[in-house]
C-alpha cells in the first residue's frame, strides 16, 4: 500500500484534496470514482508509507515528540466523537505535512483499513510510538475507553513535555556561570598572568609562593593545552564507553541514587513517572500485573527498572503491588503507602495518580532549592578564581612595597 495526493472534482463540480492509500495510482483512481469523485490529479505522497523497515519510524529525521503527542490529543478527539478510527487517522494524518509523523499514521490507516487493530498498527512503529503508547491503546481498546485512553496518554506526555522544558530552562542559567566561569579562569591564566609574571621576572625579587603556584599553572597551562585537552577528551570518551556498558550504567545509576539531593530528585521523577503510567493503565481496565510489566519500561534507571521487575515476580507470585513495592527498597515510601491505601478501598488508579501528583510537586520544589543552591556556588566559585588570581598579582607589589620602607 503507497499514500496517493489526489485532487478531484465532486458532483457540484467542487475541487477536493486529500490523500487515499492504494496499491496503485490506477487502484487511487477507481477509489475516488467509487466515491462520485472525478480524478484531476493523483501522484505519490511527498511522506512516502512505511514498509516496517523502520523508514517511517525516524528515517532521516527524527520526529517531534510534540507532533506525536498533538496527534494523540487529534485522535482523542475525533475517536470520542464517534469519529471511524481509519478516518481519524486520516484526518490526522494530513495535519503532518512536513512530518515523516504523516507516513506513519497513513501507514497504520492502512493497517487498519485491511483489519489491524489501532494497537497493533501502531506498534509497528515502534521508535515512534513506544511499547507503552500501543500497550495503553490496547488497553482502551479491550476496555471499549479507546478515546479516554488516548487523552489520558496526550495529557501525559504534555506534562513531561511541560516538565522538561521546565528543567531544561532552569539549567541554562547555571550552564551559562559554568561556562563563563571556564573563559574568565583560562582568559586570566592565559593572557594575564604571563604578562605580569614578566613585569616580576625583571625584578628579580622572590615571589610569594602563591604567585609561583599560579605562574607555574600558568606556564603548564600555554605550554600542553594540547596534552591537557587530550587527556580531558579521553577521559570523557572513557566515561561515556564505561556508561555504555551494562556494569557501568548500573554502578553509575545507583551512584545517582545515593547522591544527597541529586538522589532524591531522580527517585522521585522516576517513581512519578511510574505513577502516573500505572494510574493510566489501570484506570483503563489493564490488570495489576501487566500494568507494571509496561510501566517499568518508562523507567530510566536501570536500578529501578530491576527493581520493578523483580516486584513483578512478587506480583505474579501473588504478592500484593504495594508490598512487593515496598521490597524494592527504591521507591519513596508515599507509593507504597497510597497504593496500599488503593488496594484497601479498591481505587489503585486514582491513588497512583495522587501519588504521581504529589511526588512532581516535590520534584519541582527539589529543582527549585537545588537550582537555588548551585547558582550562588558557582557565582562563589567564580569569585574565588578571580580572587585567586587577583592575590597571586597583587601580593608581590604589597612585597615590594614593605621592603621600600
Amino acid at each position: 500500500m503507497e499514500a496517493f495526493d489526489y485532487a478531484a472534482l465532486d458532483a457540484q463540480g467542487e475541487r477536493r484534496k486529500g490523500t487515499l492509500m492504494a496499491t496503485s495510482a490506477r487502484a487511487a483512481r477507481d477509489q475516488l470514482r467509487a466515491r462520485r469523485l472525478t480524478p484531476v490529479q493523483i501522484k505519490p505522497s511527498r511522506s512516502k508509507t512505511a514498509s516496517g523497515d523502520g523508514e517511517a519510524d525516524g528515517g532521516g529525521s527524527r520526529i517531534k515528540s510534540t507532533h506525536i503527542t498533538r496527534a494523540a490529543r487529534q485522535l482523542a478527539i475525533l475517536i470520542s466523537a464517534s469519529t471511524p478510527v481509519e478516518e481519524a487517522l486520516r484526518i490526522t494524518a494530513l495535519q503532518f505535512e512536513k512530518s515523516r509523523l504523516r507516513a506513519v499514521l497513513l501507514d497504520a490507516r492502512a493497517q487498519v483499513m485491511e483489519g489491524a487493530r489501532l494497537s497493533e498498527a501502531l506498534s509497528r512503529h515502534p521508535k515512534v510510538f513506544d511499547p507503552l503508547f500501543s500497550a495503553m491503546v490496547a488497553a482502551g481498546e479491550t476496555a471499549g475507553q479507546l478515546g479516554p485512553v488516548l487523552e489520558r496518554r496526550a495529557d501525559d506526555m504534555e506534562a513531561a513535555d511541560t516538565l522538561r522544558r521546565k528543567v531544561l530552562g532552569a539549567m541554562a542559567y547555571p550552564i551559562v556561570l559554568l561556562l563563563l566561569a571556564l573563559v574568565v579562569t583560562i582568559v586570566l591564566m592565559a593572557l594575564v598572568v604571563p604578562r605580569v609574571a614578566e613585569q616580576f621576572t625583571v625584578l628579580g625579587e622572590e615571589l610569594p609562593p602563591l604567585t609561583r603556584a599560579t605562574i607555574a599553572a600558568s606556564d603548564f597551562l600555554m605550554a600542553q593545552w594540547w596534552l591537557i585537552g587530550l587527556v580531558l577528551a579521553g577521559l570523557w570518551m572513557g566515561f561515556i564507553l564505561w556508561k555504555r556498558s551494562s556494569p557501568g550504567r548500573r554502578q553509575w545509576d545507583a551512584f545517582k541514587l545515593r547522591m544527597p539531593v541529586i538522589g532524591r530528585i531522580i527517585r522521585n521523577l522516576e517513581a512519578a513517572r511510574f505513577s502516573r503510567t500505572m494510574a493510566g493503565l489501570i484506570s483503563a481496565g489493564t490488570p495489576a500485573l501487566a500494568s507494571m510489566e509496561t510501566a517499568r519500561h518508562t523507567l530510566r534507571n536501570t536500578v529501578m527498572h530491576a527493581a520493578v521487575g523483580d516486584a513483578v515476580l512478587r506480583v505474579r507470585e501473588g504478592a500484593a503491588v504495594s508490598a512487593a513495592l515496598k521490597q524494592t527498597q527504591v521507591f519513596p515510601a508515599l507509593v507504597v503507602q497510597m497504593v496500599l491505601g488503593g488496594e484497601a478501598s479498591g481505587n489503585t488508579g486514582p491513588m497512583f495518580a495522587k501519588s504521581a501528583d504529589y511526588l512532581e510537586g516535590e520534584f519541582e520544589a527539589a529543582m527549585d532549592i537545588f537550582l537555588s543552591l548551585l547558582q550562588p556556588f558557582i557565582i562563589i566559585f567564580l569569585g574565588g578564581i578571580v580572587l585567586l588570581v587577583a592575590a597571586a598579582i597583587f601580593l608581590p607589589i604589597l612585597q615590594l612595597n614593605t621592603l621600600s620602607f
